[in-house]
């Protein structure tokens, strides 16, 4: 028997991506209701969304800043910067995965487990060495590294062990 932690399965699940879009307005301030609504799962910390949502923020009103410096005006750079989302819903959902990732450790340190591919559009090299190969739970790989410790990884990890659930508050497993 064994348990599965795959970081896609926890994003879509955790941080689902058409309500993470809902987290900035249009007039680029943050979303508290949708804030809120993330939270819940009690795997997130608000205040720990609030700021890497506040850091995403920030960083599309410097690029409204640049696009009417540019001569855009403020209705015409609006719509442009906000329709490329993907910077949040990255940001809120590697936070989302690397959080559970780190209980999921935590759940089962000491244990074995096989590690399994990213994800990733393009997977680290160094963790494509170790794809399939197993190591111990908060020991890692020759580096000292599980999946998910880097922030951003996609790599899953199938934990070797007798149980057939995750023992976190709500069910990740795949």
């Amino acid at each position: 028997m064994s348990v599965t932690f795959l970081p896609s399965n926890v994003a879509k699940k955790l941080a689902p991506k058409k309500l993470v879009e809902r987290l900035v307005t249009n007039d680029l301030t943050l979303n508290r209701t949708v804030l809120s609504m993330l939270s819940k799962s009690g795997l997130l910390g608000k205040a720990e969304l609030e700021e890497v949502a506040l850091r995403v923020i920030k960083g599309y009103k410097k690029s409204l800043k640049e696009e009417t410096k540019e001569g855009s005006s403020k209705a015409e750079a609006l719509p442009t910067i906000l329709n490329d989302k993907k910077l949040m819903v990255q940001r809120v959902q590697g936070l989302a995965v690397f959080e559970v990732g780190q209980q999921v450790k935590r759940a089962y340190e000491g244990e074995r487990y096989e590690w399994l591919p990213s994800n990733a559009n393009e997977p680290d090299p160094l963790h494509q060495l170790n794809y399939g190969k197993r190591f111990w739970v908060g020991i890692g790989d020759a580096n000292g590294e599980d999946p998910g410790d880097r922030f951003g990884c996609q790599c899953g990890m199938r934990i070797l062990v007798k149980e057939e659930e995750l023992f976190l508050d709500k069910d990740i497993s795949a």
